[in-house]
């Protein structure tokens, strides 16, 4: 009898294991889904492109109705129609628009990062909305009628967070291109004022012998204008470092994001040297949220990020891959110990109060690790086995770390 018991339970465990794994294959082939639409909205000339194609990804995610994007202006902060799908729709969301502006529910959706539903005007079904914002500024707002029947009171968008992904990734890059088209700008101004240098200095040899006073008032304009030119070069070169800087940075931390972790670990990889690779979650942190709200768990991943940078080593990369998640590139790790000791150093800073608008918080982290060559050569293989290790990790009780290659 304690036989068939035990086999029965092996079975029950064996089962409960392939689910995980289902599942953790399902959430990272998502994770490609989202990396892959990214990468197809990189290089589109226009804003039309951009939501045209993040119109399109949305649809495949959510059954929506008419569907329009809006832009605040830049100087009255008004909303303005900039794409509608299908063509033609965006007078009726306007009319949609009205109330929620007047209601302040647009200012409310603006501020948040999050999906925010309401009742259409006429009581008939539900109006989607979203914030369209950049890690530098809010862009405008995205408005759908969400395409279920009129009935369904309380039905919900399947994938929120996934939806959010989708427009703050189309929001960032829109900005991106608004960013280019002003840095382009300002390369034609700099021109024309290169031209009218240029003008300006055949008229000073043209009245150089005779023209003193001319020659007096055309050099004090010469003098402004190049220092307008220096000004303007200073500020393209800001701009384009800031373009490059987001490009590889996380907005909220400064870290890594992971674009520039796939990019250091695949540089380690090519080079054939061993690596480690870190996958942290953060336990608890998801109740810190819905209690604190979300600027407290804000400021508590920023803390989080600045305990990770104070373990690890000048050449180790540390990134924030969106949410709660971390990682960490390890190249030449001394020994398999020296992991584990790094992993424990980590787990015993991030249990630390922290002290946030006069309350203590403590959350703990779950950590899985994957070493190169034992359990992958190739990005995708690590992160993949760090993410089964982490949630084994977690399964194990959570505030522990876990190796791949040690998973039954």
């Amino acid at each position: 009898m304690d036989k068939d018991r035990t086999i029965m339970l092996l079975e029950e465990r064996v089962s409960f294991l392939s689910l995980e794994r289902q599942a953790a294959l399902r959430a990272f082939e998502t994770a490609l889904d989202l990396n892959a639409f990214t990468a197809s909205l990189t290089g589109l000339d226009s804003l039309q492109e951009i939501f045209r194609e993040t119109a399109s990804k949305l649809r495949s995610m959510e059954r929506f109705g008419p569907l329009a994007f809006f832009l605040a202006g830049e100087e009255d902060g008004a909303l303005y129609p900039a794409f509608s799908d299908p063509p033609g729709e965006e007078k009726i969301l306007e009319r949609e628009l009205v109330p929620l502006i007047e209601d302040r529910t647009v200012a409310w959706t603006l501020r948040r990062k999050r999906p925010i539903l309401v009742s259409r005007s006429d009581g008939q079904g539900k109006l989607f909305l979203h914030s369209l914002s950049s890690p530098s500024k809010i862009l405008g707002l995205f408005l759908a009628v969400l395409g279920n029947n009129a009935e369904d009171t309380n039905y919900e968008p399947s994938f929120p967070d996934f939806l959010s992904i989708v427009l703050t990734t189309a929001a960032g890059l829109a900005d991106n291109l608004l960013l280019r088209a002003r840095i382009d700008e300002l390369n034609m101004n700099l021109q024309e004022k290169v031209h009218h240098l240029e003008i300006s200095k055949e008229e000073l040899s043209i009245y150089r012998d005779n023209l003193e006073r001319e020659v007096e008032i055309r050099t004090r304009e010469l003098e402004t204008a190049n220092e307008e030119l220096r000004k303007e070069i200073e500020e393209r070169r800001r701009m384009e470092a800031e373009v490059r800087y987001r490009a590889y940075h996380d907005a909220l931390t400064g870290l890594a994001n992971r674009d520039l972790f796939s990019t250091r670990l695949q540089e380690t990889l090519d080079r054939n040297e061993p690596v480690a690779v870190l996958f942290m979650d953060l336990d608890g942190f998801k109740g810190v949220n819905d209690t604190l709200g979300h600027d407290v768990g804000d400021r508590l991943l920023q803390k989080i990020a600045r305990r990770l940078t104070l373990e690890v080593r000048e050449g180790d990369t540390v990134a924030r891959m969106g949410g709660d998640e971390f990682t960490i590139v390890v190249p030449s790790p001394p020994s398999r110990e020296s992991v584990a000791g790094l992993a424990e150093r980590i787990l015993r800073r991030v249990a630390k109060k922290a002290l946030l608008q006069g309350k203590e918080i403590s959350v703990t982290a779950s950590i899985g690790i994957s070493l190169f060559p034992d359990d992958g050569t190739t990005v995708q293989d690590l992160m993949k086995h760090a993410d089964v290790a982490m949630y084994t990790a977690k399964d194990q009780g959570k505030n522990r770390f876990a190796f791949r290659d040690r998973l039954p």
